[in-house]
């Protein structure tokens, strides 16, 4: 062994801090390392999706091979009362470091029971490995009710929807089913399109493509019944409903003849089968029933203080390599969550007690691979979570790990634990060193610590500050850019006259536009229309006839406005002698003086019943006092409340809008876990008030946990130019001209006295207001309109949303993932439930179909109103 000299004293001091820096950038190195360990051996797992069926229902066996090549295809051992309906399907996946292999087969019950498929033999990187046993129950199926709509066309296929529970806790995953009925002798179906279930208060996983299939009769009539299996949970409390789905089909219903001779089982003409013109294609959208169900809340009482929303029931194992390590060097922990529920709402178990270990942050992947959109989604998955951990000091175990969940099924929180995991754990090299250096009772100075890190920042939740008091945006008239203004041209020149010139012509317009609304400027237009001239006596008599229906409605009891309208009504429909009788100037001088009280009259009832009105409005509650009452809302934890009363000032009309009312809505749909609409939220906070900290950095977190997409700018200076609205860059640069023009004119006015310095300070300000006009010029005229920045820009709001190449679920995908919810679209074509979309991808914009549910407009107030 070759030793190394003795260093002196400050020679060794050296060398610490090189130590200490070389154990860093080796523990970061062997990061990766330690996670494709953790991972390296290889696993098979068994499962049925899902485990409940009916008889002749197809389920799928699945194993999921874990980081191993399958190297034979088993061959299954099945009881006897579940036959193989398909064959083997193969798809492979990979995850970061972790790769599977999937072999699905479709299988079936023939009786109902319990039954119990045993483990399987699969050979695996050379080795033989057994699958888990798995159990799948088998009922018979209930007997068909009649689906709503069952007696209006026997020729339309009919659309029903079933929840598995009635009565759920809030956030509890329950299975939902659609079933097609389609008239076995008359209907031959096409194409299925996408169903869509109303997502307002419950998150409804999307309905794969795969379904089964099964028949029924019902009053007498047989059906094909094909059903779409899928999941969803309640997104708030109360009593709900579910529904009604929707689903376009594009269908065939065949003709008399047809479906005479398939009732009687009789061969059909050879035209008839290719289609030769006997059946009638048609495409027509269905609508299925709600379902009515009770949302309970979450209790109250007993809640965890490491409670994130999860709800099901769960188990947890953790495993930590290698058991033998030093004070300071990296632990390998990898955690499995095995259960149904609600996985979306997991945070990473808590180690328990964390003193004396530092923590580096955890990756999520799906043990069993990615989730395969085909299949039928299941509340029951499994998910791990890889770790590492750096000791401190010297502990002799790995402490436990804790997760929060509520249990539907016991009905309270539940905390789960893993078992401590016993460690070997030795003191470090240079904690080593520095004792055995103060056993010694050698003088040599203690190691200097290392160079202290400034904190980087790691955002995980979002602010919930919202001012006191709401600014609000001036919804009475849209908003213009001053320099198309003559009132900001005429403040620069002959400010007091014009302003007040201004104000007149405002209060004698509204004042004018009072009188024009509503019935009292129908009257007093009519009027006018009376008093014109010249004016034929048919007319004359058509106009003070319509004046009198409409300021006296009912039937007329004034004799004298009866014969106004029965001289109306012979000069106009019959043709009698004498009918055309012209009037004479002093006819019509009477009757526009018999109908002149009727509108004084009129006009002062419509005057009384305006100020009723009004003064009936008075109690409603204030903008100011709503706004105060969400906030109390938010501080307190009614997060829905809170949401329903903010959103209501948005529906007044017209509308209270404001950044503040904007954020605390996006504050209380996060806390409800509605990320998409919390972003959508925070953006439009974002339009009105683009410097606001605390919205900046809430959407920087949405956008660490969704990775949405977004429009960016054509440019820098315009998306600078957005800092502040277009009327303070004009006012800004007008404050420049005049700087401009001042700094001369005072240098004139000034000859008399002027000295020879005063030359360049005219100068020093000409420069200066050069300085403040062009940028704020070029900025004003850069700065991109309300109309270009709003216009048919959306934001995505439902999960699970996908881009298609055309029209239909069938068709290709645009992009490998979903859309993540908050991303903003561009919406250039709508079609019926489906919109062709223009989306902003990191590199090249991409264009495609997505459903018309699954967006709402960033701004669908009045464009004119963004600043």
């Amino acid at each position: 062994m070759i030793q190394s000299p003795h260093l002196p004293t400050d020679a060794r001091e050296i060398r610490r801090p090189a130590l200490l820096f070389w154990r860093t950038a080796c523990l970061h190195a062997l990061l990766p390392l330690l996670f494709l360990a953790a991972a390296s051996a290889a696993t098979v797992r068994a499962y049925v999706q899902p485990d409940h069926a009916h008889t002749g229902q197809m389920v799928s066996y699945v194993i999921t091979v874990q980081n191993g090549t399958v190297q034979n295809v088993p061959q299954l051992r099945l009881p006897v009362q579940v036959g193989m309906n398909s064959g083997i399907s193969v798809s492979r996946n990979s995850e970061g470091n972790k790769l599977s292999v999937q072999l699905a087969w479709g299988i079936a019950g023939t009786e109902p029971g319990e039954f119990v498929i045993p483990p399987q033999e699969v050979l695996v990187n050379g080795e033989v490995l057994k699958t888990n046993e798995v159990r799948l129950i088998v009922t018979e199926p209930s007997a068909p009710a009649a689906p709503a709509g069952a007696a209006e066309d026997p020729n339309v296929p009919l659309f029903q929807i079933e929840v598995g529970k009635t009565e759920v806790y809030q956030g509890e995953v329950v299975p939902i089913n659609a079933s097609l009925f389609v008239p076995r002798n008359s209907v031959m179906l096409r194409r299925v399109g996408l169903i869509d279930v109303n997502k307002n208060d419950f998150a409804v996983a999307r309905f794969p493509q795969q379904a089964d299939q099964s028949e029924t009769v019902i009053n007498g009539v047989g059906y094909t019944v094909i059903t779409y299996r899928s999941t969803l949970s309640a997104l708030h409390a109360g009593d709900l409903k579910v529904g009604p789905a929707t689903c376009e089909l594009l269908f065939e219903v065949y003709d008399e003849n047809i479906q005479r001779q398939l009732r009687s089982r009789m061969p059909l003409p050879f035209g008839m089968v290719m289609g030769g013109g006997a059946s009638e294609t048609r495409k027509q959208v269905v609508k299925s029933q709600e379902v009515k169900i009770k949302v309970l809340p979450l209790p109250a009482e007993g809640k965890p203080a490491h409670f994130s929303g999860a709800v099901g029931d769960f188990s947890i194992s953790a495993t930590a390599t290698p058991n033998e390590l030093n004070v300071g060097d990296p632990l390998a922990v990898d955690i499995t969550i095995d259960g149904s529920g609600n996985f979306d709402a997991l945070n990473p178990p808590s180690l328990m007690p964390p003193d004396g270990w530092k923590a580096y942050p955890p990756r999520r992947y799906n043990v069993d691979g990615p989730i395969d959109p085909n299949l039928t989604p299941t509340a029951q998955r499994r998910i791990g979570y890889s770790m590492v951990f750096v000791p401190e000091k010297v502990h002799s175990e790995l402490p436990p790990f804790e997760l929060s969940y509520f249990s539907p099924t016991q009905k309270k929180y539940v905390a789960a634990r893993t078992p401590p995991i016993a460690l070997r754990i030795k003191p470090g090299t240079l904690a080593a060193a520095a004792t055995g250096t103060a056993e010694g009772g050698g003088t040599t100075e203690a190691p200097k610590p290392p160079p202290v890190q400034q904190p980087q920042p790691q955002i995980s939740d979002i602010l919930m500050n919202v001012p006191a008091r709401a600014k609000w945006l001036d919804t009475t008239s849209a908003s213009m850019p001053l320099t198309a203004s003559a009132r900001f041209w005429a403040i620069q020149s002959i400010p007091a006259m014009l302003v007040i010139l201004a104000i007149l012509f405002t209060w004698l317009r509204r004042r004018r536009e009072e009188a024009a609304r509503g019935l009292r400027g129908e009257l007093r237009q009519l009027w006018r229309g009376l008093e014109e001239s010249p004016l034929t006596d048919r007319d004359f008599l058509h106009r003070a006839a319509h004046f009198i229906h409409r300021s006296q409605p009912g039937e007329i009891q004034d004799e004298e406005l009866r014969q106004i309208i029965r001289r109306y009504e012979t000069q106009s429909f019959t043709a009698v002698p004498g009918s055309d009788q012209a009037l004479g100037s002093g006819e019509r001088d009477r009757i526009l003086a018999k109908l002149t009280p009727l509108l004084k009259r009129a006009v002062a009832v419509l005057a009384v019943l305006g100020a009723l009105q009004l003064h009936a409005a008075e109690p409603e509650a204030s903008p100011d006092e709503l706004y105060r009452q969400a906030r109390e809302a938010l501080e307190k934890g009614k997060f829905t409340q809170a949401q329903y009363l903010a959103e209501s000032l948005t529906k007044q009309h017209p509308p209270a809008l404001s950044a503040a009312v904007f954020t605390l809505i996006a504050n209380a749909r996060y806390r409800q876990e509605d990320l998409g609409r919390a972003t959508l939220w925070y953006q439009r906070a974002q339009l009105l008030d683009p410097l606001n900290p605390e919205v900046r950095q809430n959407l920087r977190h949405l956008d660490e946990k969704l990775a949405f997409f977004r429009f960016s700018e054509s440019s820098p200076l315009a998306e600078w130019s957005l800092l502040l609205t277009k009327n303070t860059w004009i006012i800004t640069a007008a404050a420049g001209v005049w700087v401009i023009l001042l700094a001369p004119l005072g240098w004139i006015l000034a000859a008399p006295r002027r000295k020879g310095g005063s030359g360049a300070f005219a100068l020093v300000f000409s420069l200066l207001g050069l300085m403040v006009l062009i940028p704020s010029a070029t900025f004003a005229a850069v700065r991109p309109g309300p109309g270009e920045r709003v216009k048919d820009v959306m934001v995505v709001t439902s999960r699970d949303v996908r881009a298609y190449t055309a029209a239909t679920v069938t068709s290709g995908s645009i992009i490998d993932k979903d859309i993540p919810p908050g991303s903003q679209i561009r919406l250039l074509e709508k079609r019926g439930a489906w919109s062709y979309v223009e989306i902003p991808t990191s590199g090249e914009h991409v264009r495609g179909w997505i459903e018309s549910a699954a967006y709402t407009p960033l701004w669908p107030w009045d464009m004119a109103l963004v600043p």
